[in-house]
């Protein structure tokens, strides 16, 4: 429609049903692009939790005299815990739990890089070490005797994977503003013997009986937020009954309706009660987590690993 005024001609269009269903067309336009954002954003939750679970280990090992379990609960968002286990070319066993910063399918990039630094920094040190042992003394052929020097390295393969991992991460991602907590420990079944460094995760406990033995406090910073980080290890030792618990702060900092944390004093208190097993543990901590989150919503995932040695 046209239309001549004082300064010249005006040149407008008037839609059936004027400005209320041009109004109506906006907001169908609006509610279709709602829809496509959500569809999407569902697709990335997928392809992040399909990423995270692909890099779980789907067995454990299970040495002679010991008993592992893990429970993993994703939250439907997706977060970036991180599990694994695996037999070192020594017979002994990596135990590795991480809680990657952030959310979404960059924290489920983010983990699945930091698990694989991890194992591959790992398995590449003992490779070498093992091939410089052989070259050195060919008459080396039992693993007992591959044992003798072995501490220093477990603790070589321990701080080179950590270190090693660190120092990808800040050379390489560091605009990304992205890090882990770790907790890796190495164990010798036959002794019972355990190195680790935790680097900024919640710390694992050791109990025995129903109760806490000792508690595996951090020993450097997590991972990927400085550079050079001196990563110190610890050892201990695990006796027949005692029970090892690793766990993400998912597990303590998860909510009940009325937004109430589960907190520390209540995972205590399921771990007071003797001759569990590990399995049994785990079951016992997700059915009381379940009961307590309630109706709420599951923010972060819930991850937990225990190792019992059991003779």
């Amino acid at each position: 429609m046209h239309e001549i005024g004082s300064r010249g001609l005006y040149c407008f269009t008037i839609y059936p049903g004027g400005v209320e269903n041009s109004g109506k067309r906006q907001r169908v336009r609006d509610a279709e692009q709602t829809l496509k954002d959500t569809m999407k954003y569902g697709r990335d939750v997928q392809i992040g939790q399909q990423i995270q679970l692909s890099f779980l280990p789907e067995k454990l090992p299970q040495p002679p005299g010991w008993e592992t379990a893990t429970r993993f609960e994703p939250a439907p968002e997706v977060a970036g815990d991180f599990y694994d286990s695996f037999s070192l070319p020594n017979h002994h066993i990596s135990l590795i739990m991480g809680d990657v910063c952030d959310k979404g399918i960059t924290a489920a990039l983010f983990m699945a890089l930091f698990c694989s630094l991890l194992r591959a920094f790992t398995q590449q040190h003992y490779s070498a070490r093992l091939l410089d042992h052989l070259d050195q003394d060919s008459k080396v052929e039992t693993s007992h005797e591959w044992r003798r020097p072995i501490d220093s390295v477990d603790r070589l393969a321990l701080k080179n994977a950590i270190e090693l991992t660190n120092s990808y991460i800040l050379n390489n991602h560091s605009s990304s503003n992205m890090f882990a907590t770790i907790f890796f420990g190495i164990l010798d079944p036959v002794s019972g013997v355990l190195i680790y460094i935790n680097a900024g995760h919640e710390p694992p406990l050791i109990y025995h009986q129903g109760e806490v033995k000792e508690r595996l406090r951090p020993t450097g910073l997590a991972v990927g937020m400085m550079p050079d980080v001196d990563y110190e290890i610890q050892q201990t030792q695990l006796d027949p009954g005692d029970m090892l618990l690793i766990y993400t702060d998912g597990v303590i900092e998860v909510r009940n309706p009325s937004g109430r944390s589960f907190g520390r004093e209540r995972l205590l208190e399921l771990l007071d009660k003797p001759d569990l097993s590990a399995t049994a543990l785990l079951s016992q901590i997700e059915t009381t987590l379940r009961a307590h989150i309630g109706e709420a919503a599951q923010v972060d995932d819930i991850t937990t690993l225990a190792v019992r040695r059991t003779a």
